[in-house]
């Protein structure tokens, strides 16, 4: 007797209902039963340990990282304009002299290139959320890399400010592809297990591309010419070609494949992907359908209005507000370190030095939060990590007031690495993971889209103040705005405590069902879920 079939005697004997919206009375059948057997034996199986997972699902781990790759552009860039503005060679050329023989970037102009690329990627991740679906995420992945390779000529040859600008907020439309796409598809391969950790690698790119940004401006930090910033221009071009060779050869979601209707297809990518699992693909598939017909239920298609009504309102709000929190809980003054550390009076030598170690520091937070994520659970982390940068946020601007010495600057700094280091550990990754499990499965793109689309509306108008707040020729804060992001991430923390839920082992019905009945956030950990359950 096959397992199936053990299961389905099991169901008989429960006297579970299976609901077929085209049988009378919702009369149960026994090609019904086989197919709910199939979907419980499926999810039964996704139940097993992070080394057991790594090891049966190597493929589906290879592509997923791959494909996270294109993350570590983004994140190079993005903090590589923030950084020129302490770079000599940058603001002698593109800045006016302030009289001490230095020179600054404009305030206007520092704001409109720290968000030019942010709000490329916000119109970008809007038309992604229209291309996903149509063409899947292997040729949205494709397509952005490509125009990529192209767009970066507009930066690497810009001599004047607004032509940098223009390189800037197109290079920033393929980013928002790659911010949608990489943690969704991620999500989407993955066996539960290691659902947190693909996601969260989102987060590990990052690091890894401030890291190789930090590590490039430290050696052209005392260039005097214009290829002290061309350079780190030009190497964006060493990404897109290799990353296009590999992913050509992808596999696509089974997931989209399955909304799709092209089930046998579906079922050889889950082989692919699955490699050592003794999971039959045919029961994969039927666990995919099942959850995909529990959301058809409440949900008509697949567009941005969808997200936007019934249950799924909820979940997008908590996505998005995931998303846009990262920037008002200290994020952005950790991303403008170097610039930070040169206004609050320390030599750009050691800024850019501590910029470094920095970046370093939140790398192996990071590293270590791989560890966490899977035994703390995903609630618990960001509530302590955004509890202890508000604490480090107050202690910075505290130290502002208190004394302008050298000693006060080291003392800044120290809190600044400290609430990176945090945020590297819990935040940072913990919101990849918590936006890609509260959103639904037919609506992920969409959400994960919108949800960005918020980080970069948060990360516009954060980025003014940012910028107004530091820039010597504007309110020339230092240290005391610190005091700024000590109050939004007060905020944060109270809606983290009362409206997101725990997501951790939970499967993606799981987590339906818990939204459908409005289970309030603080209670999804300890609410008991059937495996019978559909709504």
């Amino acid at each position: 007797m096959s397992q199936a079939n053990v299961h389905i005697e099991d169901l008989k004997e429960k006297d579970v209902v299976a609901h077929d919206e085209y049988a009378p009375d919702h009369v149960v059948h026994q090609e019904n039963m086989a197919y709910l057997a199939e979907a419980i034996l499926a999810e039964e199986q996704e139940h097993m340990g992070v080394w057991e997972a790594l090891k049966r699902y190597p493929q589906a781990t290879f592509w997923s990282f791959m494909v996270s790759f294109c993350i570590i552009m983004e994140a190079y860039d993005n903090a590589l304009i923030g950084n020129f503005m302490a770079q000599p060679a940058f603001q002698k050329h593109f800045g006016v002299p302030v009289g001490d023989g230095t020179y600054q970037i404009e305030t206007k102009w520092q704001g409109a290139l720290n968000n030019a690329s942010t709000i490329g990627a916000f119109i970008g991740i809007l038309i992604c959320g229209y291309v996903q679906p149509i063409f899947g995420y292997k040729k949205a992945i494709l397509g952005s890399l490509a125009a990529m390779i192209g767009l970066i000529f507009i930066p690497f040859f810009a001599e004047t400010l607004p032509v940098l600008l223009v390189g800037q907020l197109l290079c920033g439309l393929p980013w928002g592809f790659y911010n949608a796409l990489a943690q969704a598809y991620g999500s989407e391969i993955a066996p539960l297990p290691l659902r947190g950790l693909f996601t969260m690698y989102n987060q590990s790119c990052w690091c890894t591309g401030q890291f190789i940004t930090a590590g490039i401006l430290y050696g052209f930090r005392n260039g005097t010419t214009k290829w002290a910033y061309k350079i780190p221009f030009a190497i964006q071009w060493v990404w897109p070609v290799p990353l296009i060779a590999i992913l050509a050869f992808a596999p696509e979601s089974p997931w989209w494949l399955v909304r799709k209707g092209r089930l046998e297809e579906a079922e050889k990518t889950i082989m692919r992907l699955e490699g050592r699992s003794k999971r039959d693909p045919a029961n994969v598939v039927a666990m995919i359908k099942r959850t995909i017909e529990i959301e058809a239920k409440v949900v008509e298609g697949a567009s941005y209005k969808e997200i936007f009504t019934g249950v799924h309102l909820k979940r997008t709000i908590v996505a998005c507000f995931m998303f846009a929190a990262q920037n008002w809980s200290g994020l952005l003054v950790g991303n403008n370190a170097t610039y930070f550390f040169t206004v609050a009076g320390m030599d750009p030598n050691n800024a850019f030095a501590l910029s470094l170690g920095n970046t370093a520091i939140q790398w192996i937070a990071v590293t270590a939060a791989f560890w966490a994520i899977t035994r703390i659970g995903r609630r618990t982390l960001y509530l302590w990590g955004v509890g202890f940068q508000a604490t480090m946020l107050l202690l910075i601007g505290i130290v502002a007031v208190a004394s302008k010495s050298s000693t006060a600057f080291w003392i800044q700094a120290t809190f600044l690495i400290l609430v990176f280091a945090s945020y590297g550990f819990t935040i940072g990754p913990v919101t990849f993971s918590i936006v890609a499990e509260v959103s639904s499965v037919k609506l992920r793109a969409q959400t994960c889209a919108m949800a960005r689309a918020g980080y970069y509306v948060a990360a516009v108008a954060s980025g003014y103040v940012s910028s107004y707040s530091l820039n010597p020729l504007a309110w020339d804060l230092k240290g005391k705005a610190a005091f700024i992001w000590f109050g939004t991430a007060i905020l944060v923390f109270v809606f983290t405590f009362f409206l997101v839920p725990e997501t951790k082992d939970r499967s993606y019905r799981e987590l339906d069902v818990l939204y459908h009945r409005g289970v309030p956030a603080r209670k999804f950990k300890s609410t008991i879920i059937e495996k019978d359950e559909d709504e």
